[in-house]
């Protein structure tokens, strides 16, 4: 899960060599200001220099760090990063990425600053962002600085996405850099990894594109969109049997790089992904050969190079991973324990998690389909099947270690509780989306305290048998989307909430 961003970007101004390196900006720097993502340079020269420049900035609410997004940092040496007056501290930097310590509270104050970036290895290149600072959203306002979020649907929206053949198994739902969703998932019929672009919020229509086409391939994937923008997957390719992984090169995904990250024994089903505070992706998934909880942690973001990583390998453990940044920075995963037919906790101790520790959250057929957020008190939540029961339930730790947890049924009314996903919505509690058996339905579980202690139950769709390969997030309009799988007609499909709960319907 990805805490909501504080900051506006409102122009862009750069500056190539010949130019003075400022103290503060000078009066007629080069460049123009110009929308947000473009850059124009009008001073009408060009360095043998390759020029800085800045792409994006985001400062994260919670930790109070900021991260830059760009080109040609600088070499071997660090560069300075200024924020008005003040030189900023550099916690970890590339060609491409800075990310700075904590700011302080007057440092990160609301209103208007002056971001600088110095090459290290020519102080004569430097870009400089004018930004905004604005109140951390609450509930009812965007990511944009407190400014109202966009209108939702008058009542809850559900589009057919896709409808060629037998598709929407095993979906994976985030929100585009322009706001829009995207949904990985299966093409059963032709064994393809495929991504919908939705054209708008609620998904009218949708740009659809496969993936990766060699084999059968798309089985357990996930997807996220970075700070930049910019899709990431991953996903099992059931023919080599292998992990993969893709970085998109745009945010349209028009072009994108894929890697092979795993391909001792047949590896990568059940696999869930994160970017760290670093920036670079994290993932997690099964063993089958040896019976093994695994996690890759990328060295770039390509990654091109990684460092993989046996978490648990007591027994037939690590199907249904899901993984989330823990309140301390690294990696906590939830999983299924085969063996003992238990629900699963790792904490991890690094961010390659190298090292981890591992407990049994409930016990005795439970934790299918696992799915785990950490929300701003550090304390985690995953919600998961009861197969024993056939109930769906929510585990909330009460420590960061999972050695305790306080347990919870939100949907114990016949067989429910598969398929299960979840997002925190903008109140800051649980919202669950997941297959009534019983009914053949998609249901919504809006929950209005952390614990989920109380909760609200709704049916958005019950059109044939529906509900299937769920997946849940927070759109840009601050209410819940999930994209799922049609069995009766093979179809992909999309629900746009009318309201947190999902209530409103025509």
């Amino acid at each position: 899960m990805r805490a909501p961003l504080l900051l506006l970007i409102l122009a862009v101004v750069s500056a190539s060599a010949g130019a003075a390196a400022p103290d503060a900006v000078p009066d007629g720097a080069a460049g123009t200001a110009t929308p947000a993502g473009r850059r124009v340079p009008t001073d009408g020269f060009w360095s043998d220099e390759p020029q800085l420049q800045i792409i994006s900035a985001t400062l994260e609410p919670k930790t109070r760090r900021l991260t830059i997004i760009g080109e040609n940092f600088g070499g071997h040496r660090l560069p300075t990063v200024k924020l008005d007056a003040a030189v900023l501290s550099i916690a970890n930097a590339t060609e491409t990425r800075l990310v700075t310590d904590p700011l302080s509270a007057d440092q990160a104050s609301i209103g208007t600053h002056l971001l600088t970036v110095i090459a290290g290895n020519d102080r004569t290149r430097f870009a400089v962002y004018t930004l905004v600072i604005g109140p951390p959203p609450g509930p009812g306002t965007g990511d944009n600085g407190g400014a109202p979020r966009p209108a939702g649907p008058a009542s809850n929206q559900v589009q057919v996405i896709d409808r060629g053949g037998d598709v929407g198994w095993s979906t994976s739902i985030a929100v585009g850099a322009d706001g829009n969703p995207l949904i990985l998932y299966l093409d059963y019929t032709n064994r393809d990894l495929k991504l919908a672009r939705c054209r708008d919020p609620s998904c009218t229509s949708a740009a659809l594109r496969a993936m990766d086409t060699e084999g059968d391939v798309g089985w357990s994937n996930a997807l996220i969109v970075g700070a930049d923008g910019l899709p990431r997957m991953s996903y099992f390719d059931n023919t080599r049997k292998d992990l993969k992984f893709i970085r998109c090169e745009d945010p349209e995904c028009l072009t994108f790089k894929a890697q092979t990250i795993d391909t001792e024994g047949q590896v990568g089903q059940h696999t869930s992904l994160l970017l760290g505070r670093d920036g670079l992706p994290v993932i997690s998934y099964y063993d089958k050969t040896r019976g093994d909880l695994k996690v890759a942690h990328c060295l770039d973001q390509d990654c091109a190079a990684f460092e993989r990583a046996t978490v648990d390998s007591v027994g037939n453990v690590g199907w249904y991973t899901s993984i989330a940044l823990g309140a301390d920075g690294n990696p906590v995963i939830s999983y299924f324990d085969v063996t003992r037919r238990d629900l699963k906790f790792a904490r991890c101790t690094s961010p390659s998690c190298a090292s981890a520790r591992v407990t049994a959250v409930d016990m005795g057929g439970v934790g299918l389909g696992t799915d785990i957020v950490v929300p701003d008190d550090g304390l985690p939540l995953i919600a998961y099947w009861d197969f024993f029961n056939d109930n769906l339930k929510l585990a909330r730790c009460t420590d960061a270690d999972c050695t305790k947890a306080e347990l919870a049924v939100i949907d114990g009314g016949g067989s429910v509780g598969s398929n299960a996903a979840m997002a925190l919505g903008t109140d800051g509690n649980p919202v669950i989306s997941y297959h009534d058996h019983t009914h053949s339905k998609l249901k919504i579980a809006h929950c209005s305290d952390r614990a989920c202690t109380n909760v609200r139950l709704t049916a958005p769709d019950a059109n044939g048998s529906v509900g299937w390969h769920t997946s849940i997030a927070i759109g840009a309009d601050g209410l819940p989307i999930v994209s799922y799988y049609d069995e009766t007609n093979g179809d992909l499909k999309f629900l746009h909430c009318g309201d947190p709960a999902c209530s409103l319907v025509e």
